[in-house]
């Protein structure tokens, strides 16, 4: 008896193998849910949304206590027991006002010296004015109040130059002919310096704190899959490159979210107290602190990476990541600390110009063409760490029976 056998029907070209390998053309899209992932993750995170409330909250503390010290700096109450002391507190108001110095004097009379030292020790009043034996007494509690004694110091003196010109028979305007100070400013297009070493202490350490936290929590998220051994079933799905290319645009997303928050936050503190001249001078420096951030964020969320690919469990993330974690903190200390010549050298070296550069910029000691250059050299440079990066993270990352070291992933075949 003949056994007849039929073939099967050929498989249409569009129809996928069950047992083949996945298709390719869901690849490239493969790393957009990686970071789309590893973005919702984030989000649940009670650490990262704690972290980014708690810098928040430092951020508005810190302009709280500008206003609050800008409010109380500015004025004082002095405690006087006559007429004349409170016309000499007056004069010194105006004088500061002639200045343009924001002061603001409240006259406290009291009937008797006595009840002016009491005010003055209950901290009814931050200083006492009294005139005692043909001369005036400038009173404090433990301190001296710095503004009191600057321009009532000035009226005391006023009037007596007054005074005593009357008496010689002229006048004050002819005593002090030739004795007023005019003050020019040699550079006053150019930011005041205070401001520069906020603004970069700012952005310095947003960096760092971004840094270090976004960049554990990846290293943690990589080593807790190869520990659970689910890289391995993703591995099977995704590519390993895109897998590493999705965490990091998911980290420097999160971080150029966070320092947009930020920064946010900022400019409307400054808004609110009045500082829009500070603001159009530090503009010019906001956005080359933003492109030089979002370039370093890229290198070390791919070294935390491969950092992470280095360890098989949770406990071996802190040796593993102590070399990136380094590095992130010496470039947030030569960024605050160094200045002149170093500092020029330093912002035209990758990474420690993420904050340098643009300092730099800010203070107007840098061409135009400097920024441009700095940041080529930061992409270039990035492009080689992140290289070097993705195939120690490819090579370490599905050896999940033991720890490696930076050379023995080199040494690895992908």
């Amino acid at each position: 008896m003949s056994t007849v056998t039929s073939n099967p029907a050929p498989r249409s070209e569009a129809e996928p193998d069950p047992k083949g390998p996945p298709a390719t053309s869901a690849a490239p899209a493969s790393w957009r849910i990686v970071a789309a992932r590893e973005i919702s993750v984030r989000l649940t995170n009670r650490g990262f949304l704690l972290s980014t409330l708690v810098t928040l909250a430092l951020i508005v503390s810190a302009i709280g206590l500008q206003l609050y010290l800008a409010d109380s700096t500015g004025k004082i109450t002095v405690a006087v027991a006559d007429q004349q002391g409170g016309r000499i507190a007056g004069q010194a108001e105006q004088l500061a006002l002639r200045a343009h110095q924001d002061v603001e004097i409240t006259v406290r009379q009291e009937s008797s010296a006595g009840q002016v030292r009491e005010s003055v020790r209950s901290g009814k009043a931050e200083a006492g004015l009294l005139s005692e034996g043909g001369r005036w007494d400038l009173l404090g509690d433990t301190g001296q109040n710095d503004i009191a004694a600057t321009w009532i110091g000035a009226a005391v003196q006023s009037n007596a130059l007054d005074r005593n010109a009357q008496a010689a028979g002229t006048s004050l305007g002819a005593l002090s002919k030739g004795a007023e100070l005019r003050q020019t400013l040699l550079s006053a297009d150019k930011i005041l310096e205070g401001a520069v070493r906020v603004t970069t202490y700012f952005f310095a350490f947003l960096f760092y704190l971004a840094a270090v936290l976004l960049g554990a929590a990846l290293a943690t998220s990589v080593v807790e899959e190869k520990q659970n051994r689910i890289v391995e079933l993703i591995a099977s799905s995704v590519p390993l490159r895109s897998l590493l290319v999705g965490k990091i645009v998911g980290s420097t997303l999160l971080a150029l979210a966070q320092m947009t928050l930020f920064c946010l936050v900022g400019i409307g503190g400054l808004v609110f107290t009045g500082k829009q001249e500070t603001l159009t001078d530090i503009s010019s420096g906001l956005g080359w602190f933003l492109v030089f951030y979002v370039v370093g964020i890229a290198v070390l969320a791919c070294l935390f990476a491969a950092a992470g690919a280095l360890a098989t469990r949770s406990e071996d993330i802190q040796s593993t990541t102590t070399p990136v974690n380094a590095i992130t903190a010496l470039v947030f200390i030569l960024g605050v600390a160094v200045s002149g010549s170093l500092r020029e050298i330093l912002s035209f070296i990758p990474l420690t110009s993420t904050v340098t550069m643009p300092a730099r910029v800010l203070a107007g000691q840098a061409a135009w063409w400097e920024p441009a250059v700095a940041l080529a050299l930061s992409l270039a440079a990035a492009m080689g760490i992140i290289a070097v990066s993705a195939r120690v993270y490819r090579r370490a990352l599905l050896q999940t029976d033991r720890k490696l070291s930076f050379r023995q992933a080199m040494k690895l075949a992908d």
